[in-house]
């Protein structure tokens, strides 16, 4: 049995690399807003999450991944950005998986996450010091709830970071 679960501060590269994991390793592959999405009436995760809260979210995030988790025997799953705030999901992964952290320089992040604009968890009037506080915050609670951290460094090629991570992951007994 393999499951891992991918976290990751936003845009660090988990659905790509979970993705580009489970095909190379032949595993069942998962992401957890398409999870959620599945489970809605609202057309995106996004918007599922501003008409309904953060709590009625992360209810939903647990029940989807849950349920996933429940009814397969091998997977590798990307969760949200944010799953680190949703602690019975974090609980739930670490009881029944291992969680892997990709993490990324904080350094390195900004300019990528406002590649697609300026994200609702971010003050628009103080971007920089806003995601200093959530990355420094999240980091923390991915770090403690990791099985295993894996610094992908600055972003590179997508196949050879996944070359690199499938060697971390094979090294450490993950797969």
């Amino acid at each position: 049995m393999v499951k891992l679960y991918f976290t990751g501060i936003k845009h660090s590269g988990k659905t790509t690399q979970a993705r580009l994991a489970a095909e190379r390793l032949s595993l069942p592959f998962a992401d957890a807003d398409d999870l959620i999405l599945s489970r809605i009436e609202e057309p995106t995760v996004r918007e599922f999450y501003r008409n309904n809260g953060k709590k009625a979210f992360m209810e939903k995030e647990l029940e989807a991944v849950r349920e996933y988790a429940e009814n397969h025997d091998s997977f590798i799953l990307s969760l949200g950005g944010g799953a680190s705030d949703n602690t019975p999901l974090m609980d739930f992964m670490k009881e029944t998986g291992r969680i892997i952290y990709l993490k990324r320089e904080e350094s390195g992040m900004l300019p990528v996450i406002l590649k697609h604009g300026v994200p609702a968890f971010l003050d628009p009037d103080d971007i920089e010091s806003s995601f200093h506080k959530i990355y420094t915050e999240r980091d923390t609670i991915y770090s403690s709830y990791a099985d295993l951290t894996v610094d992908l460094g600055p972003y590179r090629d997508k196949a050879e970071t996944s070359d690199t991570l499938l060697g971390i992951l094979k090294e450490n007994g993950y797969v």
